[in-house]
């Protein structure tokens, strides 16, 4: 029975442990990884890219245009546009092929914070942080 208490005191400490250096990821955390996600303000590796590869916002008529001006080619092109509030809930995404345009369309969501994604198959994972 002493091993048993042992065996779980020492799991419960170790497990204490582990938690304190593990810090949940979340848009409050603050900026983003470098060289991970791109951003205007931290465009990493990929300074030069930055112009065609960041995801321009706009809004009119109750809408949320993503736009990104990015050539398009079965060799490099941009897959994947996504709309996140800032509280994790995804809006709408929308996925592409080498052959459409790098531009989607969602409804206007309410007040607040939200971040628009693109993701190039070439040149990563990018980030612009927009308020409506």
């Amino acid at each position: 029975m002493s091993n048993r208490r042992v065996f779980l005191k020492s799991a419960l400490a170790l497990a204490a442990g582990l938690s304190l250096g593990v810090r949940r990821a979340s848009a409050d955390t603050g900026p983003f990884p470098s060289n991970i996600v791109y951003t205007a303000d931290d465009p990493g590796q990929w300074a030069k890219k930055a112009p065609i590869h960041l995801p321009q916002v706009s809004m009119a008529d109750g809408k949320l245009t993503v736009q990104t001006k990015h050539p398009m080619s079965a060799a490099h092109y941009i897959v994947r546009h996504t709309v996140v509030g800032a509280d994790g809930k995804v809006i709408g995404a929308q996925v592409f092929t080498p052959e459409d345009k790098p531009v989607s369309t969602y409804d206007l969501p309410p007040k607040g914070e939200y971040y628009a994604t693109s993701f190039c198959n070439l040149h990563d994972f990018w980030v612009t942080k927009f308020t409506v």
